[in-house]
């Protein structure tokens, strides 16, 4: 959605493709036709499997495939950082629409990022150093609680490597404490993202967030929290149009034989109040990781 230059193409707000990892975006081109259907494509974290060994190679191949991809369709490329990419960039979090939208990855509401991590305990030790050597008037600021969600998610994969390879269904069977974290973070999470709004960002009415992968949208106050899902399992992945007719929800859906992604027509929520400017969306600035800095 940039007049200025004639593309009246919305933008288009997804997250959690995790590029390059089995089961879920392992290549690119799977989702072309959401990059072509965008003025510009805003993926809220997780954008790439920079912080696993077993697929660092791949994910950065494909990384720099959904760049040519972009620069090809004409679309502009916007990433926040996530707990599987968080030195992509330093940016992790957006406040569009005069104030009314707020965009974040949504790991920053607990401690351990993902209490659901067999580096649970690893995450959360290194997210509470980080803010114990703040001074105490610092630590519950924007800057301070992003550079703990950063520091901590280095931690898990420093600490552990490959063995801090995401969860799976089958390793959550295999350990049900896992289930039980996973259930009480989606359970809690709209109203933890509803808390930390009302402190961060008050004027918002709409929080995008991702993270947990349960697609979701729920009322929490006055605020409407849309949780846009992930490329894979449980699914389903969530696009927010955002265009001349406001904000739109869209189930996001997918070939079975090719992957291909595609946008479905169907809104699942509209808030015709949600009014982007692109003026208001920063430049592309995200780092282009080599293999060595992956692994």
């Amino acid at each position: 959605m940039n007049p200025s230059d004639g593309d009246d193409r919305p933008v288009l707000v997804i997250s959690d493709l995790h590029l390059g990892r089995t089961g879920m975006t392992e290549r690119s081109e799977e989702i072309a036709p959401l990059i072509d259907a965008a003025s510009t494509l805003v993926i809220n974290g997780d954008v790439a499997e920079l912080h696993v060994r077993t697929w660092a190679e791949d994910a950065v191949r494909e990384l720099e495939g959904l760049r040519a991809r972009c620069r090809r369709s004409g679309t502009q490329l916007l990433v926040l950082a996530g707990n599987h990419d968080p030195e992509i960039t330093k940016r992790r979090h957006l406040l569009l629409a005069a104030g009314g939208l707020l965009v974040t990855h949504g790991d920053v509401v607990h401690e351990a990022l993902a209490p659901w991590s067999d580096a649970a305990g690893i995450i959360r030790a290194r997210h509470r150093k980080v803010l114990e050597e703040l001074p105490s008037s610092e630590r519950d600021t924007l800057p301070a609680l992003f550079e703990a969600c950063r520091e901590a998610a280095k931690a898990e994969c420093e600490a552990l490597g490959d063995l801090g390879r995401p969860t799976t269904p089958l390793t959550a069977v295999a350990k049900p404490w896992k289930l039980v974290a996973i259930g009480h973070f989606w359970w809690s999470h709209a109203r933890k993202l509803d808390r930390f709004a009302e402190l961060h960002a008050p004027t918002s009415r709409v929080i995008l967030a991702g993270h947990s992968h349960r697609a979701a949208i729920e009322r929490v106050g006055h605020r409407t929290i849309v949780n846009t899902g992930c490329f894979g399992v449980p699914g389903p992945a969530l696009g927010v149009v955002l265009g001349p007719d406001g904000l739109e929800v869209r189930r996001i859906l997918r070939e079975r034989r090719s992957r291909i992604r595609r946008l479905g027509q169907t809104v699942l929520h509209r808030d015709a109040k949600i009014r982007l400017q692109a003026s208001e969306l920063p430049v592309e600035d995200f780092a282009r990781p080599s293999i060595e800095d992956a692994a």
